[in-house]
């Protein structure tokens, strides 16, 4: 199993981990089982994220490194201000649900075109 198809099925997970607690919060569930599932989602989150940020990246590792690390602040920072908008279990089962999509049909939209085949096949036309 490669590094993207990784990276990808830990923030599917997380993403429906995320979506299950808010809906499991809503019903006075054990307090143990939510915060299982939403600190389990943020850590699988996290995972995913550093490696989406590093992917956005082709070249140097620090950079890679620095983009990868910065990615999951920049996610982070959004969420709070919808955050302090709305209630919480819409903003986290949302944003799994929405994690969970994006990263899903990506995972089943195959693997990524190389930039050289992407530029040939434009100037082949």
């Amino acid at each position: 199993m490669s590094t993207r198809t990784l990276i990808r099925v830990a923030g599917i997970v997380g993403g429906l981990c995320l979506l299950d607690q808010a809906a499991v919060n809503q019903y006075e569930a054990a307090e143990a089982a939510v915060n299982a599932l939403y600190w389990g989602g943020i850590a699988l989150v996290v995972v995913a994220l550093v490696g989406l940020g590093a992917e956005l990246v082709s070249g140097a590792l620090w950079l890679k490194l620095l983009v990868g690390a910065c990615f999951p602040m920049l996610v982070w920072a959004v969420v709070s201000v919808l955050h302090e908008q709305t209630s919480d279990n819409i903003v986290d089962g949302g944003f799994g649900l929405a994690l969970a999509l994006i990263l899903s049909a990506s995972l089943l939209g195959g693997p990524p075109k190389d930039d050289t085949e992407i530029r040939r096949g434009s100037h082949s036309k």
